[in-house]
């Protein structure tokens, strides 16, 4: 039996990330080493989701918040997005005797791809100006919340759709899994 972890876009690529200090990503980094090199010393297959951010707003985006993609144009773009691999996933899903799809794992914190945490904000949104206090106004109304990225979000409706059960797991909860 053939065990198949699908992973959120940027654990293989991370040049698709938000440009930002990679030092503040040191974190995430080390854990994305670990969980890729036990995958490949226990010959777990991994499947690449798209990034969604990306293919929407390329590699010069600006970073976003989950609020500015819970709007049906994003919604509809994740989901024609995902529909190729929605349909690998219903066929490994169709022959349980032969393969053993792990789970879906999340980055934590991602607007799109975090699962149990994500960056939100009501206010951002508009143009940010010049002033000084109204930027650190946008800025201080980021918050990390509890609840899952617009893209995991798509995922879980669109499995739930296909009467497919796959967890959606952190890196940790991966990397715990195959330990």
């Amino acid at each position: 039996m053939k065990s198949i972890l699908i992973l959120s876009h940027c654990i293989l690529n991370t040049a698709s990330k938000v440009k930002t200090d990679e030092s503040d990503l040191a974190e995430e980094y080390k854990l994305r080493s670990e969980l890729l090199n036990k995958a490949l010393d226990e010959n777990i297959q991994l499947l690449q989701l798209p990034c969604p951010e990306f293919l929407l707003y390329g590699s010069h985006r600006w970073g976003h918040v989950r609020d500015q993609f819970d709007n049906p144009f994003y919604k509809d773009a994740s989901k024609k997005m995902l529909d190729p691999f929605m349909m690998q996933i219903e066929e490994y899903a169709s022959y349980p005797d032969e393969f053993n799809i792990l789970g879906i794992v999340s980055v934590e914190g991602s607007p799109s791809c975090g699962y149990k945490l994500t960056c939100t904000s009501k206010k951002w949104c508009g143009e940010m100006g010049s002033d000084p206090d109204h930027i650190s106004d946008i800025q201080n109304s980021l918050e990390m919340k509890e609840e899952p990225g617009m893209f995991m979000q798509v995922i879980q409706k669109e499995l739930k759709k296909r009467a497919i059960s796959v967890p959606i797991l952190t890196m940790n909860e991966a990397v715990s899994l195959i330990s």
